[in-house]
């Protein structure tokens, strides 16, 4: 897919809400992986880009020249009314808020604690939803704006070791469809991106390489073992470059589509529900996730 010459792209006066200035785009989570290739590629792309990170003392790799950094926690209730109110102030309402920060966990639904599921619902749900609704306001007075929410693959369905995660990503899915018929009388677009298995550096934070780094009581050892197998054999993962590209698109389509699967995994997967069923699926994907006889 050609990345256009950022002096030769000119924003679609309608995908905008017919702005004849910079667009404005509103990214969480730009420190590494997705949201950091999207601001690079936005920013390329000629639009006012704005990135929120935990720490703003540790700018970002690559971060592109002009664009704003914000601080911005999502575990911290509060913080995404304070984030808009912020940006509002100091650089308008944004044409697109891009909700793409978020956390990864893994582990027996078991032997997850309360406090780190509150955490997890805090981080992919509460916090994203603050930040939506601080800005549905200004978007709806100006008549115009989107709504996209990075999401999962795991929001289509669910793997074993991460229902807490997928959890989440399935609420975000709900809200976004939601949200889709709630806002788009205002003329406010809500997208939800489906990302699939994405070359970041978050999955070895929560897949170990030693047996003895793994979550779990033994009980659940082998089967645990069996899918981090199966997530190391997956080696045509998408690049955060990749995704940011189809971000993009996904952004400048004029169409009302809800849900875009981003990279080939994500849409066989989503394909092969459809054509399938849930019941075929899962019985196809447990012997490969759990291994076979489990």
């Amino acid at each position: 897919m050609e990345i256009m010459d950022s002096s030769r792209y000119v924003p679609h006066p309608h995908r905008l809400g017919r702005v004849s200035r910079m667009p404005h785009i509103l990214i969480t989570g730009v420190s590494t992986g997705i949201g950091n290739a999207c601001a690079r590629l936005f920013a390329e792309k000629g639009w006012q880009v704005t990135g929120t990170v935990r720490d703003t003392a540790r700018v970002p790799e690559g971060w592109p020249e002009g664009a704003a950094l914000e601080p911005f926690d999502l575990a911290v209730p509060g913080s995404a009314t304070a984030l808009a109110e912020r940006v509002l102030a100091t650089g308008g309402c944004p044409d697109v808020l891009l909700n793409n920060a978020g956390m990864l966990q893994f582990g027996p639904l078991e032997d997850i604690t309360a406090e780190q599921l509150a955490q997890l619902y805090q981080v992919n749900v509460f916090g994203q939803v603050e930040l939506i609704r601080a800005l549905i306001p200004a978007m709806r007075e100006r008549g115009s704006g989107q709504i996209v929410n990075v999401t999962s693959l795991g929001g289509r369905i669910v793997f074993p070791f991460f229902a807490g995660y997928n959890s989440t990503k399935w609420a975000l899915e709900g809200i976004s469809e939601g949200l889709w018929h709630e806002l788009k009388p205002f003329g406010i677009r809500v997208k939800a991106i489906e990302p699939g298995f994405v070359e970041t550096a978050i999955w070895g934070k929560v897949l170990p390489d030693s047996d003895e780094g793994l979550p779990g009581r033994e009980e659940y050892r082998p089967y645990v073992k069996s899918m981090r197998s199966f997530e190391a054999s997956i080696t045509d993962r998408t690049t955060p470059e990749e995704c940011a590209r189809e971000i993009f698109d996904a952004i400048e389509d004029d169409g009302d589509r809800l849900r875009y699967p981003v990279a080939a995994y994500a849409k066989v997967i989503a394909g092969a529900r459809r054509w399938a069923g849930d019941q075929a699926e899962m019985r196809f994907f447990h012997e490969r996730w759990m291994g076979k006889g489990s």
